[in-house]
């Protein structure tokens, strides 16, 4: 059986063209429309469809009901299902930050450096998948090389031989602007955006539904003729469990021990800052004067850090996961406050103005020091 209109073939089951979008007037439920609609009113409605020739129709009403060749339910435009990959994305960046905090000794901030990292960095491999299996190819296609970048042009031109233009010195880079633009195109976005915004046009080409290819290639009217879907979840799932192991391995580098040691300081610093905030507008006291009334040396005791701060994360060593305790050292001169802090966790102790770190783990405040405490 073959449409009417455009010779393509149909199946039996069909209700209508897939490529045209004209009705199987075999079928016993558009035989059924006729004794509600007019036979004008049915060339009307495929007239109506025409537009389904640059892009595959999925469904159709007349007399006020919906009829799809698709799976029951399927209110998708595009044959890809991309949002599975965002909450695939999501699971594993919760998984990460947990193992991050509870199995390693991570403190709060190094945990959510380490995971936006982890999300931005397997977002982008996941727009890149999404992108070419939208055109029609494997989610994988995007890790071979050359052949990856045949796929790309495929896409955009319809024609996978002219990747090698990019390999034209200087003819090439302007050549790569101008298949950003046409990216846009044959994803019905702006050309103009996409080119100058891809890093956020292309995420929304990936994972909008709204994004349809309407694009010259082959393989993906091929594809999407014989009615089928792409899985996305595989691909979502091999490169988020790779990255997930590979961020995993970081902990065993020692390119991790400076990151530990850097996170650490990070936290005191951010402290020292808000202690510093604090004294400046009065709020330390010592033997009931302000902190700035006169000069001296002056001390402020620190049990547990995470007291000290404005805001409810808790803080903690990066290199042992315990807490940390110290003193700030105040010394005003003339009127001019400079504040420092020693801290320990135990281990190993940290200076505020220091970058390195020292095994002596004897801190406390000297005796016969004036402390002072902060009253609200």
């Amino acid at each position: 059986m073959v449409c009417h209109r455009c010779g393509a073939t149909l199946n039996s089951e069909q209700r209508y063209c897939m490529k045209c979008g004209a009705l199987n007037y075999e079928h016993p439920d558009n035989q059924k429309m006729k004794q509600y609609i007019t036979d004008q009113e049915l060339e009307q409605a495929n007239q109506e469809y025409q537009k389904a020739t640059k892009e595959p129709a999925q469904t159709i009403e007349i007399a006020g009901q919906v009829f799809s060749d698709g799976p029951e339910g399927n209110k998708k435009t595009t044959y890809v299902d991309t949002r599975v990959m965002l909450v695939l994305l999501l699971i594993f960046t919760i998984c990460l930050a947990s193992i991050y905090y509870f199995v390693f000794p991570y403190s709060v901030t190094m945990v959510i450096s380490l995971c936006i990292l982890f999300f931005i960095f397997v977002f982008f491999i996941l727009t890149n998948i999404s992108v070419y299996m939208k055109g029609g190819y494997s989610g994988f296609v995007s890790f071979i090389p050359f052949y990856s970048q045949y796929a790309y042009f495929d896409i955009v031109f319809g024609k996978g031989w002219l990747f090698l233009i990019s390999f034209i010195p200087v003819v090439g880079v302007f050549y790569m602007f101008y298949v950003l633009y046409k990216t846009g195109k044959v994803f019905g976005k702006s050309g103009w955006f996409t080119l100058f915004f891809p890093f956020i046009m292309l995420p929304i080409i990936a994972f909008s539904d709204k994004s349809v290819y309407v694009g010259p290639s082959r393989k993906y009217q091929s594809y999407v003729e014989r009615g089928r879907m792409r899985n996305t979840k595989f691909p979502a799932f091999i490169c988020s469990i790779i990255v997930f192991f590979l961020f995993l391995a970081f902990t065993q580098l020692s390119f991790a021990d400076y990151a530990q040691i850097y996170f650490t300081q990070k936290d005191i610093q951010r402290v020292t800052n808000s202690v510093k905030k604090d004294i400046f507008d009065g709020m330390y006291f010592c033997d009931g004067t302000i902190l700035t009334a006169k000069d001296g040396d002056f001390y402020i005791s620190v049990e547990d850090l995470s007291d000290v701060q404005l805001y409810p994360i808790p803080i903690r060593s990066s290199l042992n996961g315990k807490k940390l305790s110290g003193y700030f050292y105040i010394q005003i001169v003339n009127k001019k406050t400079t504040i420092s802090g020693t801290f320990t966790d135990g281990d190993n102790t940290f200076f505020t103005d220091k970058q390195e770190i020292s095994k002596f783990t004897d801190v406390s405040v000297p005796e016969g020091a004036i402390l002072c405490t902060k009253e609200d």
